[in-house]
């Protein structure tokens, strides 16, 4: 046989048994995992303040239609210049609400009937709880 062919054949064989060697006398790492400190916590959050998340938007509270339209009507019966008007008949659909930017309550964007009839009139009505804790139509 050719010697170049042993040569290559016994360091084939060593680079083989060198290598299974190793696997079989090394041993598995195991990864290391633990829960971080509260002292950990807090230098993360000393050092990126933007780790705290965001406290949740207030829910703004909005009344039903049925307390809309109840709030609607007694208002519109308080005042002096409008009462005698039929407003029996009256229907309100609200639509889109929003904090009122000029007191306390909601501003919502309201359809009001006058009677079956009528065209609707788009209105924006605001809307308070008062102490009772009733819903009271604050600009009509």
């Amino acid at each position: 046989m050719n010697s170049n062919i042993l040569i290559v054949a016994a360091a084939g064989i060593g680079i083989l048994a060198g290598a299974g060697g190793t696997y079989l006398v090394m041993p598995e790492p195991e990864p290391v995992v633990r829960a971080p400190t509260d002292a950990e916590i807090a230098a993360l959050i000393a050092a990126n303040p933007s780790l705290i998340p965001e406290p949740p938007a207030p829910v703004l509270e909005i009344p039903t239609e049925e307390e809309a339209l109840a709030a609607y009507r007694k208002a519109y019966a308080r005042n002096p210049l409008r009462t005698g008007r039929g407003e029996a008949d009256v229907t309100l659909a609200l639509g889109e609400c929003d904090e009122n930017a000029s007191g306390p309550g909601v501003s919502c964007v309201a359809a009001i009937k006058r009677n079956p009839n009528a065209a609707p009139l788009d209105r924006i009505i605001g809307f308070a709880k008062s102490a009772s804790g009733e819903w009271v139509a604050t600009n009509y």
